[in-house]
Protein backbone atom coordinates (compact mmCIF):
# COMPACT_ATOMS: atom_id res chain seq x y z
CA UNK A 1 0.00 0.00 0.00
CA UNK A 2 1.42 3.71 -0.62
CA UNK A 3 0.25 5.64 2.15
CA UNK A 4 1.02 9.46 2.45
CA UNK A 5 1.47 11.46 5.42
CA UNK A 6 0.40 15.18 5.67
CA UNK A 7 1.94 16.96 8.62
CA UNK A 8 2.62 20.54 10.14
CA UNK A 9 5.92 19.34 11.41
CA UNK A 10 8.35 17.20 10.18
CA UNK A 11 12.29 16.48 10.39
CA UNK A 12 15.00 18.14 11.78
CA UNK A 13 12.27 19.37 14.06
CA UNK A 14 12.01 16.51 17.10
CA UNK A 15 8.44 16.60 18.51
CA UNK A 16 6.16 13.74 19.62
CA UNK A 17 4.30 14.17 16.26
CA UNK A 18 7.25 13.57 14.30
CA UNK A 19 8.69 11.05 16.12
CA UNK A 20 5.17 9.03 16.19
CA UNK A 21 5.13 9.27 12.40
CA UNK A 22 9.11 8.32 12.35
CA UNK A 23 8.45 4.86 14.46
CA UNK A 24 4.70 4.09 12.63
CA UNK A 25 6.74 5.00 8.69
CA UNK A 26 9.61 2.89 9.81
CA UNK A 27 7.38 -0.18 10.74
CA UNK A 28 5.15 0.17 7.55
CA UNK A 29 8.08 0.55 5.47
CA UNK A 30 9.20 -3.19 7.29
CA UNK A 31 5.87 -4.55 6.54
CA UNK A 32 5.87 -3.57 2.63
CA UNK A 33 4.16 -0.50 1.89
CA UNK A 34 5.61 2.42 0.99
CA UNK A 35 4.77 5.71 3.27
CA UNK A 36 5.35 9.50 1.16
CA UNK A 37 5.69 12.09 3.19
CA UNK A 38 3.45 15.92 2.70
CA UNK A 39 4.75 18.66 5.11
CA UNK A 40 5.41 22.48 5.87
CA UNK A 41 8.97 23.30 5.71
CA UNK A 42 12.01 25.56 4.82
CA UNK A 43 15.47 25.18 2.77
CA UNK A 44 17.20 23.93 5.96
CA UNK A 45 14.12 21.25 6.27
CA UNK A 46 14.80 20.31 2.70
CA UNK A 47 18.24 19.81 3.44
CA UNK A 48 17.99 17.63 6.32
CA UNK A 49 15.67 15.10 4.25
CA UNK A 50 17.32 13.77 1.20
CA UNK A 51 14.68 10.85 1.29
CA UNK A 52 12.79 10.91 -2.59
CA UNK A 53 9.52 10.12 -0.95
CA UNK A 54 9.53 13.58 1.31
CA UNK A 55 7.42 16.83 0.14
CA UNK A 56 7.72 20.25 1.78
CA UNK A 57 5.87 23.17 0.69
CA UNK A 58 6.22 26.99 0.66
CA UNK A 59 6.08 28.10 4.65
CA UNK A 60 5.68 30.92 7.24
CA UNK A 61 6.91 30.80 10.46
CA UNK A 62 3.98 30.51 13.12
CA UNK A 63 5.43 33.16 16.02
CA UNK A 64 4.04 31.71 19.05
CA UNK A 65 6.40 28.41 17.85
CA UNK A 66 8.80 29.37 15.78
CA UNK A 67 10.26 26.34 14.78
CA UNK A 68 7.05 25.45 13.73
CA UNK A 69 5.60 26.15 10.18
CA UNK A 70 2.55 26.86 8.45
CA UNK A 71 2.57 25.83 4.73
CA UNK A 72 1.14 28.54 2.09
CA UNK A 73 -1.04 27.00 -0.77
CA UNK A 74 0.19 23.11 0.00
CA UNK A 75 -3.11 22.13 -2.86
CA UNK A 76 -0.09 21.15 -5.53
CA UNK A 77 0.36 18.01 -2.96
CA UNK A 78 -2.80 16.78 -5.02
CA UNK A 79 -0.78 16.41 -8.16
CA UNK A 80 1.82 14.21 -6.37
CA UNK A 81 -0.08 12.25 -4.80
CA UNK A 82 -1.86 11.34 -7.97
CA UNK A 83 1.56 10.74 -9.60
CA UNK A 84 2.63 8.39 -6.99
CA UNK A 85 -0.50 6.66 -6.71
CA UNK A 86 -1.59 6.82 -3.59
CA UNK A 87 -3.80 5.12 -1.97
CA UNK A 88 -4.64 5.75 1.81
CA UNK A 89 -3.95 9.84 3.43
CA UNK A 90 -3.40 9.99 6.87
CA UNK A 91 -3.33 13.38 8.20
CA UNK A 92 -1.32 14.29 11.61
CA UNK A 93 -2.08 17.98 11.13
CA UNK A 94 -4.54 20.31 12.01
CA UNK A 95 -3.48 23.45 10.02
CA UNK A 96 -2.99 23.90 6.11
CA UNK A 97 -1.29 20.80 5.55
CA UNK A 98 -4.35 19.04 7.26
CA UNK A 99 -6.49 21.00 4.57
CA UNK A 100 -4.11 19.80 2.05
CA UNK A 101 -5.13 16.65 2.86
CA UNK A 102 -8.70 16.57 2.75
CA UNK A 103 -8.80 18.01 -0.77
CA UNK A 104 -6.89 15.31 -1.73
CA UNK A 105 -8.17 12.62 -0.23
CA UNK A 106 -11.58 13.44 -1.83
CA UNK A 107 -10.44 14.29 -4.95
CA UNK A 108 -8.74 11.40 -6.02
CA UNK A 109 -11.26 9.33 -3.82
CA UNK A 110 -9.36 7.43 -1.66
CA UNK A 111 -10.02 6.67 2.38
CA UNK A 112 -9.02 9.43 4.51
CA UNK A 113 -7.47 8.90 8.30
CA UNK A 114 -6.84 11.64 10.73
CA UNK A 115 -4.83 11.57 14.41
CA UNK A 116 -5.45 13.83 16.72
CA UNK A 117 -2.48 14.72 18.12
CA UNK A 118 -2.35 18.21 20.44
CA UNK A 119 -4.84 19.41 21.92
CA UNK A 120 -4.77 22.86 20.39
CA UNK A 121 -7.96 24.37 22.00
CA UNK A 122 -6.51 24.05 25.22
CA UNK A 123 -3.06 25.74 24.07
CA UNK A 124 -5.64 28.33 22.47
CA UNK A 125 -7.03 29.10 25.63
CA UNK A 126 -3.37 29.62 27.56
CA UNK A 127 -2.86 32.04 24.69
CA UNK A 128 -5.69 33.94 24.19
CA UNK A 129 -8.76 32.78 26.75
CA UNK A 130 -11.93 30.66 26.53
CA UNK A 131 -13.32 32.47 23.84
CA UNK A 132 -10.38 31.09 21.50
CA UNK A 133 -10.94 27.66 22.63
CA UNK A 134 -14.68 27.71 22.06
CA UNK A 135 -14.03 28.80 18.57
CA UNK A 136 -11.05 26.22 18.07
CA UNK A 137 -13.10 23.19 19.63
CA UNK A 138 -15.85 24.11 17.00
CA UNK A 139 -13.10 24.49 14.27
CA UNK A 140 -11.80 20.57 15.40
CA UNK A 141 -15.17 19.33 15.00
CA UNK A 142 -16.01 20.70 11.80
CA UNK A 143 -12.33 19.58 10.65
CA UNK A 144 -12.86 16.04 11.53
CA UNK A 145 -16.14 15.56 10.39
CA UNK A 146 -14.36 15.30 6.95
CA UNK A 147 -12.60 12.09 7.69
CA UNK A 148 -13.50 8.51 7.19
CA UNK A 149 -11.56 7.27 10.22
CA UNK A 150 -10.11 9.72 13.40
CA UNK A 151 -7.71 7.78 15.54
CA UNK A 152 -7.01 9.57 19.36
CA UNK A 153 -3.90 8.05 21.21
CA UNK A 154 -5.53 7.51 24.33
CA UNK A 155 -8.88 6.38 26.17
CA UNK A 156 -9.28 10.14 27.52
CA UNK A 157 -8.35 11.76 24.69
CA UNK A 158 -11.13 9.89 22.51
CA UNK A 159 -13.48 10.61 25.64
CA UNK A 160 -12.55 14.38 25.45
CA UNK A 161 -13.22 14.20 21.80
CA UNK A 162 -16.29 12.56 22.00
CA UNK A 163 -17.63 15.27 24.45
CA UNK A 164 -17.17 17.46 21.65
CA UNK A 165 -18.70 15.74 19.18
CA UNK A 166 -15.98 13.79 17.87
CA UNK A 167 -15.72 9.80 17.33
CA UNK A 168 -12.72 8.36 17.46
CA UNK A 169 -10.85 5.37 17.22
CA UNK A 170 -8.02 4.54 20.22
CA UNK A 171 -4.63 3.79 18.24
CA UNK A 172 -1.93 4.60 21.21
CA UNK A 173 1.09 5.96 19.60
CA UNK A 174 4.53 3.16 19.73
CA UNK A 175 7.54 3.86 20.84
CA UNK A 176 11.08 2.68 18.88
CA UNK A 177 11.99 -0.22 21.88
CA UNK A 178 15.19 -1.35 19.77
CA UNK A 179 16.03 2.91 20.44
CA UNK A 180 15.05 3.30 23.84
CA UNK A 181 15.95 0.70 25.88
CA UNK A 182 17.90 0.55 29.61
CA UNK A 183 20.75 -1.30 28.06
CA UNK A 184 22.11 2.08 26.61
CA UNK A 185 22.93 3.18 30.52
CA UNK A 186 26.82 2.76 30.40
CA UNK A 187 27.00 6.27 33.13
CA UNK A 188 28.41 8.29 30.84
CA UNK A 189 26.05 10.83 31.14
CA UNK A 190 26.51 10.36 34.96
CA UNK A 191 29.89 11.03 34.47
CA UNK A 192 29.92 14.10 32.28
CA UNK A 193 26.85 15.86 34.55
CA UNK A 194 28.79 14.61 38.00
CA UNK A 195 25.51 13.35 39.15
CA UNK A 196 24.56 10.60 41.44
CA UNK A 197 20.87 10.32 40.52
CA UNK A 198 19.04 12.16 37.47
CA UNK A 199 15.61 13.67 37.34
CA UNK A 200 14.90 14.03 33.64
CA UNK A 201 12.51 16.50 32.19
CA UNK A 202 11.81 16.40 28.37
CA UNK A 203 9.82 17.81 25.56
CA UNK A 204 8.80 20.74 23.83
CA UNK A 205 9.62 23.76 26.62
CA UNK A 206 6.02 25.83 26.50
CA UNK A 207 3.63 26.98 28.94
CA UNK A 208 1.36 24.45 28.52
CA UNK A 209 3.89 21.86 29.54
CA UNK A 210 4.23 23.22 32.98
CA UNK A 211 7.94 22.78 33.39
CA UNK A 212 7.83 25.51 36.26
CA UNK A 213 6.31 23.46 38.60
CA UNK A 214 9.52 21.14 37.95
CA UNK A 215 11.59 23.70 39.41
CA UNK A 216 9.67 24.94 41.94
CA UNK A 217 9.36 21.36 43.47
CA UNK A 218 13.56 20.79 43.24
CA UNK A 219 14.58 22.64 45.59
CA UNK A 220 12.42 20.85 48.48
CA UNK A 221 14.00 17.58 46.74
CA UNK A 222 17.29 18.52 46.61
CA UNK A 223 17.17 20.12 50.68
CA UNK A 224 14.97 16.62 51.94
CA UNK A 225 18.17 14.23 49.81
CA UNK A 226 21.07 16.61 50.59
CA UNK A 227 24.03 14.57 51.96
CA UNK A 228 22.79 11.46 50.85
CA UNK A 229 23.31 11.68 47.10
CA UNK A 230 24.06 14.13 44.62
CA UNK A 231 21.06 14.98 41.83
CA UNK A 232 20.96 16.88 38.90
CA UNK A 233 17.95 18.01 37.25
CA UNK A 234 17.94 17.61 33.22
CA UNK A 235 15.26 19.40 30.88
CA UNK A 236 15.67 18.38 27.16
CA UNK A 237 14.24 20.35 24.44
CA UNK A 238 13.40 23.71 23.24
CA UNK A 239 10.50 26.00 23.16
CA UNK A 240 9.32 29.31 23.46
CA UNK A 241 9.55 29.25 27.53
CA UNK A 242 12.88 28.74 27.71
CA UNK A 243 13.73 32.22 28.87
CA UNK A 244 11.43 32.37 31.51
CA UNK A 245 12.65 28.78 32.76
CA UNK A 246 16.26 29.88 33.10
CA UNK A 247 14.89 33.24 34.81
CA UNK A 248 12.70 31.03 37.69
CA UNK A 249 15.76 28.39 37.84
CA UNK A 250 18.36 31.86 38.22
CA UNK A 251 15.30 33.01 41.05
CA UNK A 252 15.06 30.07 42.86
CA UNK A 253 19.05 29.78 42.93
CA UNK A 254 19.11 25.86 41.21
CA UNK A 255 22.01 27.06 38.65
CA UNK A 256 23.72 24.11 39.59
CA UNK A 257 21.19 21.89 39.75
CA UNK A 258 19.52 22.30 36.62
CA UNK A 259 21.21 21.27 33.14
CA UNK A 260 19.18 22.46 29.78
CA UNK A 261 20.17 20.46 27.00
CA UNK A 262 18.31 22.45 24.12
CA UNK A 263 17.52 19.86 21.40
CA UNK A 264 19.53 16.71 21.67
CA UNK A 265 20.71 14.76 18.48
CA UNK A 266 18.67 11.57 17.75
CA UNK A 267 21.36 9.55 19.17
CA UNK A 268 21.96 11.16 22.05
CA UNK A 269 18.28 11.50 23.44
CA UNK A 270 17.96 7.47 24.63
CA UNK A 271 21.47 7.82 26.37
CA UNK A 272 20.06 10.84 28.35
CA UNK A 273 16.52 8.99 28.96
CA UNK A 274 18.64 5.58 30.10
CA UNK A 275 20.81 7.76 32.63
CA UNK A 276 18.03 9.26 34.24
CA UNK A 277 16.90 7.77 37.86
CA UNK A 278 13.05 8.94 37.69
CA UNK A 279 11.14 10.70 34.98
CA UNK A 280 8.78 13.80 35.88
CA UNK A 281 6.37 15.48 33.71
CA UNK A 282 3.94 18.05 34.95
CA UNK A 283 1.81 18.88 31.63
CA UNK A 284 -1.81 19.01 32.13
CA UNK A 285 -2.01 19.11 28.05
CA UNK A 286 -0.82 15.78 26.62
CA UNK A 287 -2.91 13.82 24.83
CA UNK A 288 -0.95 10.42 25.68
CA UNK A 289 2.72 11.77 26.50
CA UNK A 290 5.32 10.28 24.23
CA UNK A 291 8.24 11.19 26.28
CA UNK A 292 6.90 9.60 29.28
CA UNK A 293 6.70 6.58 27.02
CA UNK A 294 10.28 6.50 26.21
CA UNK A 295 11.51 7.13 29.29
CA UNK A 296 9.29 3.83 30.45
CA UNK A 297 11.43 2.00 27.21
CA UNK A 298 14.44 2.59 29.19
CA UNK A 299 13.02 1.31 32.28
CA UNK A 300 12.27 4.84 34.67
CA UNK A 301 9.83 5.11 36.77
CA UNK A 302 7.80 8.07 36.73
CA UNK A 303 5.91 10.87 38.53
CA UNK A 304 3.15 12.94 36.39
CA UNK A 305 0.79 15.21 36.81
CA UNK A 306 -3.00 13.15 37.43
CA UNK A 307 -4.38 14.98 34.48
CA UNK A 308 -5.40 14.59 30.39
CA UNK A 309 -3.99 11.43 29.61
CA UNK A 310 -0.89 10.72 31.50
CA UNK A 311 -3.34 8.10 34.48
CA UNK A 312 -3.61 6.31 31.22
CA UNK A 313 -0.03 5.03 31.15
CA UNK A 314 1.27 5.82 34.56
CA UNK A 315 -0.31 3.18 37.27
CA UNK A 316 0.00 4.92 40.43
CA UNK A 317 2.10 2.96 43.06
CA UNK A 318 2.85 0.37 39.68
CA UNK A 319 5.12 2.62 37.12
CA UNK A 320 5.34 5.29 38.93
CA UNK A 321 3.31 8.22 41.37
CA UNK A 322 0.58 10.82 40.24
CA UNK A 323 0.75 13.93 41.62
CA UNK A 324 -1.62 16.61 42.25
CA UNK A 325 -1.40 19.05 39.20
CA UNK A 326 0.20 21.97 39.29
CA UNK A 327 1.06 21.21 43.67
CA UNK A 328 4.98 21.36 43.28
CA UNK A 329 4.55 20.36 47.12
CA UNK A 330 3.01 16.65 45.89
CA UNK A 331 5.79 16.69 42.92
CA UNK A 332 8.19 16.76 45.36
CA UNK A 333 7.25 14.16 47.90
CA UNK A 334 6.63 11.89 45.03
CA UNK A 335 10.20 12.25 43.37
CA UNK A 336 12.29 12.30 46.45
CA UNK A 337 9.98 9.05 47.55
CA UNK A 338 11.39 7.58 44.11
CA UNK A 339 14.98 9.05 44.63
CA UNK A 340 15.53 7.33 48.14
CA UNK A 341 13.63 3.99 47.80
CA UNK A 342 15.65 2.20 45.45
CA UNK A 343 13.66 -1.45 46.04
CA UNK A 344 10.29 0.77 45.34
CA UNK A 345 12.29 2.36 42.26
CA UNK A 346 13.38 -1.46 41.07
CA UNK A 347 9.73 -2.61 41.35
CA UNK A 348 8.59 0.34 39.18
CA UNK A 349 10.87 0.14 36.47
CA UNK A 350 10.11 -3.20 35.80
CA UNK A 351 6.33 -2.63 36.08
CA UNK A 352 6.99 0.19 32.96
CA UNK A 353 8.95 -2.11 31.05
CA UNK A 354 6.46 -4.57 31.10
CA UNK A 355 3.73 -1.52 30.15
CA UNK A 356 6.00 -0.78 27.21
CA UNK A 357 6.14 -3.86 26.02
CA UNK A 358 2.08 -5.01 26.09
CA UNK A 359 0.41 -1.68 25.05
CA UNK A 360 3.07 0.61 23.15
CA UNK A 361 5.49 -0.99 20.43
CA UNK A 362 5.82 -0.63 17.60
CA UNK A 363 4.86 -3.75 16.27
CA UNK A 364 1.68 -3.79 18.17
CA UNK A 365 0.70 -0.32 16.42
CA UNK A 366 1.37 -1.78 12.68
CA UNK A 367 -0.75 -4.48 13.57
CA UNK A 368 -3.87 -2.23 15.33
CA UNK A 369 -3.89 0.22 12.46
CA UNK A 370 -3.80 -2.44 9.55
CA UNK A 371 -6.23 -4.18 11.50
CA UNK A 372 -7.93 -0.41 11.56
CA UNK A 373 -8.09 -0.20 7.45
CA UNK A 374 -9.56 -3.83 7.18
Amino acid sequence: MKIAFFTDTYLPNVDGVVTTMVNYRDEMQARGHEVFVFSSGDRKAREANKDKRVFFFPSVRFPPYPQYKIAIFPFSSEDIAAGKKIELVHSHALASMGLAAIKTAKDLKIPLVGTFHTMVPIAAKKMLGKTAERIAWKAVKIFYSQFDVVTSPSKTTQAILADKGVESIVLPNAVDTAKFNPSLDNGVVKNILGAEKIVLVAGRLSQEKNVDVVIKAAGEVLKSTRGQFKTKFVVTGEGPARKQLEALIADEGLEKDFVLTGFLQPDELPLYYAAGDCFATASTFETQGLALLEAMACGKPAVGADAMAIPDIIEDGGNGFLFEPCNAEDLAFRMECLLSNPAISERMRKRSLEIVEKRFSSKRYAEKFLELLS
